[in-house]
């Protein structure tokens, strides 16, 4: 059992690295997006995504490994709770005192990660709202509604448009 320990320390000190990565890239995000720098953005969002996928096969891990020694699992009705599960393992308090306080800075990494990834969010749509109103500037319009609410396109007549294409 003490091998299940080593390797639950393990995958959790892991998964805790790879939170604070994230938080790193979620800060150079906002660099980029405050930069506008596009390519940057994009190369980011692929990372996001690689690490993103090594946390969830650690987190698959952390199931095999339960499943493995038959170890009780949490499954509520919001889901696994790894909090609860660690409480039903027979081990020493010391041990699952050990193992919480893992469990808690995976908490507060996690945390971290979505306020960061809100603050990214709002500047995007604050960026976001800037160009739409140096558009609306320069075609002289204001935000009209292109299709009506049935879904058809809007039979407006005195639309100015920056670009006109017809199809």
């Amino acid at each position: 059992m003490e091998k299940f320990v080593q390797k639950l320390e393990v995958l959790f000190q892991k998964k805790i690295s790879l939170y604070k990565t994230l938080k790193n890239i979620f800060e150079q995000e906002r660099k980029h997006i405050v930069d506008m720098d596009v390519d940057s953005l994009w190369k980011i969002t692929d990372r996001k995504k690689q690490i993103s996928s090594e946390i969830l096969q650690i987190r698959e891990q952390i199931f095999s490994l339960f499943e493995e020694k038959k170890l009780p699992m949490d499954k509520g009705e919001k889901g696994f709770s790894l909090f609860q599960s660690i409480n039903r393992l027979p081990f020493s308090a010391k041990i699952k005192s050990n193992l919480k306080k893992l469990k808690s800075q995976l908490d507060i990494g996690k945390e971290e990660l979505i306020v960061l990834a809100l603050e990214n969010k709002r500047y995007i749509n604050e960026y976001l709202s800037v160009i739409n109103d140096i558009f609306v500037t320069i075609t002289g319009t204001e935000n009209s509604e292109l299709y009506t609410n049935v879904g058809t396109a809007s039979k407006e007549k005195n639309k100015k448009h920056l670009i006109r294409a017809q199809v």
